[in-house]
């Protein structure tokens, strides 16, 4: 993998994670998919957070494996960036938590 690809893998991993999100909730409401599912919670928010934790723990992942090697700046950068990349992450789902997913 070439360093410009490592150094810029968290966010791409995070720009993939805000669309999938953002299309499972979309899809979730398109399709009734409003009933409780689990715990009190809907069907399209169970998924939601599911999707979430999963991508959460695929950048704790890219995180670790960036941290292998820290020789260069351009690697240390890269972990820098696969840091701000999970914490878009969690950001980027944290509304999931605290508003409805279906108007």
């Amino acid at each position: 993998m070439t360093a410009l690809i490592r150094m810029i893998s968290g966010l791409v991993l995070w720009s993939m994670a805000f669309a999938v999100l953002y299309a499972l909730q979309g899809l979730g409401c398109a399709r009734g998919w409003t009933e409780p599912a689990v715990f009190g919670l809907t069907q399209t928010k169970a998924v939601l957070l599911a999707v979430w934790a999963g991508l959460i723990a695929s950048q704790v992942v890219l995180l670790l494996w960036l941290m292998r090697r820290r020789d260069t700046q351009m690697e240390r950068i890269g972990i820098a960036i696969g840091w701000i990349g999970l914490g878009a992450t969690v950001i980027t789902g944290l509304p999931i938590l605290a508003i409805s997913t279906c108007y």
